[in-house]
């Protein structure tokens, strides 16, 4: 009995082994291949023109989910978020400008070429494998038999009781909506991936 079960044992290992390297060459049918294989990977590449309004939008999400810009960045009162948005983007720039003609700026090469705004012509992707997971737009999984153009963002926003509130405060909350474009803002010395999706309105569902 003893020497049985050491040959069903042997066995079983040698099968186990032939199985794990016979099925690590083999590809599953009607499956995509892996995210793993897809990274840093892109689909439905091309150039479109971008009005200047949209690509200062995108600039400015861009600078206000950067850490290196948090320093110039300031949470203002509610009279002041319209006006904060509409004119950051063009204050930093000159408030780069202003410390890169000081011959002892320490600013890093990042903040540097953020302050100069992306180019005008932005590549547009119809799906893009980036850190291990691989987005589609809308678009594109209309067309196909797998979905990845679902997002989940917990975003941190203001939040007031009413309209006449004089105390808002800021809380984070959970945003889902989809992939309407993929978008790769050039900023000349590196490229940053945005989305814009359409978001579910979270008063109504």
């Amino acid at each position: 009995m003893p020497e049985g079960c050491i040959i069903e044992c042997y066995i079983m290992e040698e099968a186990v082994e032939f199985c794990s390297e016979y099925l690590a060459n083999a590809r599953t049918i009607g499956v995509p291949k892996g995210i793993e294989e897809r990274i840093e990977s892109r689909s439905g590449f091309k150039v479109i023109p971008t009005d200047y309004k949209t690509l200062c939008e995108a600039h400015y999400y861009v600078l206000q989910n950067t850490t290196v810009v948090d320093p110039y960045m300031s949470k203002n009162e509610k009279w002041l978020q319209a006006e904060h948005k509409r004119s950051f983007s063009s204050w930093f720039k000159r408030k780069i400008e202003t410390e890169l003609a000081r011959p002892e700026n320490t600013i890093s090469q990042q903040i540097r070429w953020l302050a100069y705004e992306p180019k005008r012509e932005v590549l547009s992707y119809s799906g893009y494998g980036i850190g291990g997971y691989y987005y589609n737009t809308s678009d594109h999984d209309s067309r196909s038999t797998t979905q990845n153009s679902g997002v989940m963002v917990e975003a941190e926003s203001l939040h007031m009781s009413t309209a006449k509130d004089k105390n808002p405060i800021y809380a984070n909350m959970l945003y889902y909506g989809v992939i309407e474009d993929i978008w790769e803002l050039n900023y000349t010395q590196f490229k940053i991936l945005v989305f814009r999706c359409k978001w579910v309105d979270n008063r109504v569902g």
